[in-house]
């Protein structure tokens, strides 16, 4: 596909529009090698300043995301990262449900079998706190498919509780015990009970029976639970991670973003 077709396919993307574009989208998988250096350069602009990207009103992204997602592109994988570590109102504006719904695939797809990025990602502070669960979520994506990794990725995860990660009211910490739940708690009930005791849980958040009840399981039915819910939670292909989203986009931005 030469650059003089690939534009026009861009532009359609770029267009905040209630339809979703399903046969641009199977063009631009039909021509994976030569559309990718434009979508990492869309994440790239997000990235680089999201406020005017906002302002202007594109829709790129949304598309740009997905795909790169589907090609399985570790350039992209960085780029995602700063792309969601923007504030909160730019967040809404640019992103919408697309940070809790399809993040953790994003992230887990695009990372070739490095978790540095997305482990930097929950320590981040200064990013958002549901863009930094949803990297939990990838974490446990990544055990939940290599169960080597599940003592590498629950180790770092307990290593999150000194109560300087975040802030006292926080999701972090609620979701983070439930992410060390999820790939089963027994050798985590130490950091979880002291977590409550410490008020960064609550039982309000996570009910201490939820957490007994996972740690009555096995480490292999927590395992075959965890995958039947990431395999659920996945899109089926690369339609249903964006077809959804179109609509939403498209209705967020009855009201323009204001700088």
């Amino acid at each position: 596909m030469t650059a003089s077709a690939i534009q026009p396919l861009l532009a359609a993307f770029d267009q905040l529009n209630n339809a979703y574009l399903e046969a641009e989208v199977d063009k631009a998988l039909e021509h994976q090698t030569a559309i990718t250096p434009h979508l990492l350069a869309i994440l790239e602009a997000v990235a680089d300043n999201p406020l005017r990207y906002a302002l202007e009103g594109h829709n790129a992204h949304a598309y740009a995301a997905a795909l790169l997602a589907h090609f399985q592109e570790p350039a992209a994988h960085r780029l995602r990262i700063r792309a969601f570590s923007i504030k909160e109102e730019r967040l809404v504006d640019l992103w919408g449900d697309m940070t809790t719904e399809t993040l953790p695939t994003l992230l887990y797809r695009t990372c070739a079998g490095s978790l540095t990025g997305i482990m930097d990602l929950i320590s981040n502070r200064e990013a958002d706190q549901y863009v930094r669960c949803a990297a939990m979520e990838a974490l446990s994506y990544a055990a939940a498919f290599d169960p080597e990794r599940r003592d590498e990725v629950v180790a770092f995860l307990q290593g999150l509780f000194t109560g300087a990660e975040a802030a006292a009211d926080s999701y972090f910490w609620g979701n983070l015990a439930a992410t060390l739940c999820d790939l089963h708690p027994g050798d985590s009930m130490a950091v979880i009970t002291q977590a409550y005791a410490d008020k960064l849980v609550t039982p309000a958040f996570l009910e201490p029976a939820y957490v007994a009840a996972a740690n009555e399981k096995t480490r292999e039915a927590s395992r075959a639970d965890l995958i039947s819910w990431v395999q659920a939670r996945m899109p089926v292909d690369v339609h249903a991670y964006i077809s959804w989203f179109a609509e939403f986009h498209q209705e967020d931005h009855d009201q323009s973003p204001t700088a």
